[in-house]
């Protein structure tokens, strides 16, 4: 029995070498195709039957090897023999479940929608309300100017830039376009005179004048609290000077002397004198003139007629005490004409106030100016916008 059993242990021995080294199992290896197209055979052969083909990149599993052959499996379908050189070794295919996939774009377009939804509604409150601020400040410089009056003394008026009118005009048409009331006086000796009839609520001097007006201001009863401003101030003020003062250069800009009047304003002792006198309002058009004037003449709650002409256009605005009692233009009346004349980029503008007295209260049908201005810029913005995109 045991010399039986050797020849047969014999052949094991040197017959599992030729069957290892003429096919081998290996389940846990992948390859990838690295030719355009291979063809996957039923044997090891090079004229076998083709059932079905490879392309480039594709990870299949490995099965078996035998010599220059590999045996793959692309699907539970398709199995078969491929050459070796067509392959080469590769980790795992990487298999995306869609509905991970689908998950995850969804909740990239959920929050880019979310940011997308805060941002706007985040601008949205910064422009409420920076436009809330810009209205309460505006009323509140309205309030502080509402025709206060002013002096002038100059040899020769000068001329300021203003933004109302995006122009170079006299300091006079300045002070008048931003709602003071003033006069304007060149001659020394008239000068005390034209106080005392216009009593004034703060100078504006040149600087040539100084002592004059200094001697003035402080020996008469009238204007012994009455704020001094010199411009074309080209060197430091004297320290002796007493009461409300304020020196300015002769390149003084727009900002610095309308922060400089209302500065002197506030600091002044006297009881803030209203002025009787209409106001006149002129000027030329420009993007925003009309809109801060209708603002500032309904902060004021002004009663008059604005006039507006741009080339053949024409418009009218009648106010009572801010509100706005009718308007038309080019056949169109109300809200509708008002945002027309809005509307207008170039031509010249006139307010006239008219005496509110034989006005008992405003007309049927009245418009609100400020919402008039709101819903017109609201309408504005939003064609920029649409314009821009």
């Amino acid at each position: 029995m045991r010399k039986a059993l050797v020849p047969l242990f014999l052949a094991l021995c040197l017959g599992a070498p030729v069957l290892a080294g003429t096919v081998q199992s290996d389940q846990h290896t992948w390859m990838q195709v690295e030719e355009t197209v291979v063809p996957i055979r039923e044997n090891t052969t090079r004229n076998a039957v083709i059932r079905g083909f490879a392309r480039k990149g594709q990870v299949l599993a490995v099965e078996k090897t035998a010599e220059n052959w590999i045996k793959v499996r692309v699907n539970d379908s398709l199995e078969g023999w491929v050459p070796a050189t067509s392959l080469s070794r590769s980790g795992p295919p990487v298999d995306l479940n869609p509905g991970y996939v689908k998950g995850v774009l969804l909740t990239m377009v959920g929050l880019g929608l979310g940011v997308f939804l805060f941002l706007a509604i985040s601008l949205q409150i910064k422009r409420r309300g920076e436009s809330r601020e810009r209205t309460r400040q505006a009323q509140m410089d309205a309030k502080r100017r509402l025709q206060n009056k002013i002096q002038l003394l100059f040899h020769v008026e000068p001329r300021i830039h203003s933004h109302l009118v995006m122009d170079q005009v006299d300091l006079k048409e300045f002070l008048q376009s931003i709602g003071y009331v003033a006069n304007l006086e060149n001659n020394q000796e008239k000068f005390m005179a034209s106080c005392k009839a216009f009593k004034p609520n703060l100078i504006v001097a040149g600087f040539d004048f100084h002592e004059p007006v200094e001697k003035m201001v402080e020996t008469d009863a009238m204007l012994i609290n009455t704020p001094v401003i010199y411009l074309q101030s080209s060197k430091a003020p004297p320290t002796s000077a007493k009461g409300v003062r304020a020196y300015l250069d002769t390149n003084a800009s727009e900002k610095e002397l309308s922060e400089a009047i209302v500065q002197c304003l506030k600091k002044s002792p006297e009881k803030i004198r209203y002025s009787v006198k209409p106001v006149a309002l002129k000027g030329g058009i420009h993007a925003g003139t009309l809109m801060e004037l209708l603002h500032f003449l309904a902060a004021v709650k002004k009663t008059g007629q604005l006039l507006a002409v741009s080339g053949t256009a024409k418009g009218e605005v009648i106010l009572h005490k801010g509100d706005i009692a009718k308007a038309s233009m080019r056949g169109l009346s109300g809200a509708k004409a008002a945002e027309a004349i809005l509307n207008l980029a170039s031509g010249s503008f006139e307010f006239h106030e008219k005496d509110p007295g034989p006005v008992s209260a405003a007309p049927n049908g009245a418009l609100n100016t400020q919402k008039i201005l709101m819903d017109w810029a609201k309408n504005h913005d939003e064609s920029n916008h649409h314009s821009r995109t």
